[in-house]
């Protein structure tokens, strides 16, 4: 006898509940959108649910319950605006949002809690193109970021990607050509906007005759605080970050006032990204340097 196999997407009320939902949340996350046919924007949010629920693969699924007809189950999570979505794993209650979110945003929430969820197109290409810069093919990763802004020119991982190869060939008007494509809203506008900052930290290594002469000119002058920042900002531009946020950090213990030095820090802090352990200690000491 053939098992058939379980549908992604079905209707649930008070009587399937536990065996549909709280049960069926140990085999697969179960995604619980609260609706109701005269909310405008349920028939908004349900589509895009749907969309993203089934990129997924199987091991996700959309339950969804009309809260007119099913009011005891609503009040039991708590329901008090529609749409309303409860994410539900291993028989608990993992993640919820409310309201008819975009589908990036709905993608992001839900990912993470899907084991074996197939890796978006664009971001295996994304990999691809980091592995071949790695290995030193510049052009080779341009062109991977390069397909995937074909595809979807807004694609803010690819355009900082490419600029990132800009930026380590030296050019500053693409970079700031590729950093103002992205949009304020995208998860990597901060980390873009600190590529201008490392455009800066190269003039100012540059201007200050390179990491060389910076470090004689602090031998000579190991109290010039500005000596000191140049220093930095040529060991930031070879991504040697740890001296260049050792080297701020000095600067602003001896002078907190220090707003270039500050700033300087938090650009790099956003570069890296809060996972990176040397923000992680970093964002810990400018924290006790300052209070």
């Amino acid at each position: 006898m053939d098992i058939q196999p379980q549908p992604q997407v079905f209707d649930v009320d008070e009587t399937n509940f536990e065996e549909l939902v709280l049960k069926g949340s140990t085999e697969r996350v179960i995604v619980v959108d609260f609706w109701a046919p005269w909310c405008g924007p349920c028939k908004t949010l349900g589509p895009v649910l749907e969309e993203v629920v089934s990129e997924l693969g199987p091991g996700i699924a959309l339950a969804k319950i009309n809260v007119d007809d099913n009011q005891q189950l609503a009040a039991a999570f708590k329901v008090q605006g529609i749409p309303a979505v409860k994410i539900v794993k291993d028989g608990q209650l993992a993640q919820e949002f409310t309201g008819a979110l975009p589908k990036e945003q709905i993608d992001a929430i839900l990912r993470p809690l899907v084991d074996d969820a197939p890796v978006p197109e664009a971001d295996a290409v994304a990999y691809q193109a980091e592995d071949l810069a790695a290995s030193g093919d510049l052009a080779g990763a341009a062109r991977q970021y390069e397909k995937v802004l074909e595809e979807t020119p807004n694609d803010g991982a690819a355009l900082l990607g490419l600029a990132k190869l800009h930026l380590m060939q030296g050019n500053a008007e693409t970079v700031q050509e590729l950093v103002n494509l992205i949009e304020q809203v995208a998860p990597e506008y901060q980390q873009a906007q600190a590529l201008l900052s490392q455009i800066e930290f190269a003039q100012k290594c540059h201007q200050a005759g390179g990491r060389a002469a910076c470090a004689q000119q602090m031998l000579a002058e190991p109290a010039d605080q500005e000596v000191r920042y140049n220093f930095a900002c040529c060991a930031a531009i070879e991504n040697d970050y740890e001296t260049a946020l050792g080297e701020w950090l000095q600067i602003i213990e001896k002078k907190p006032s220090h707003e270039k030095a500050k700033e300087a820090m938090v650009a790099v802090f956003h570069l890296l990204g809060r996972e990176d352990e040397l923000v992680t200690s970093y964002q810990r000491k400018l924290y006790q340097a300052l209070h």
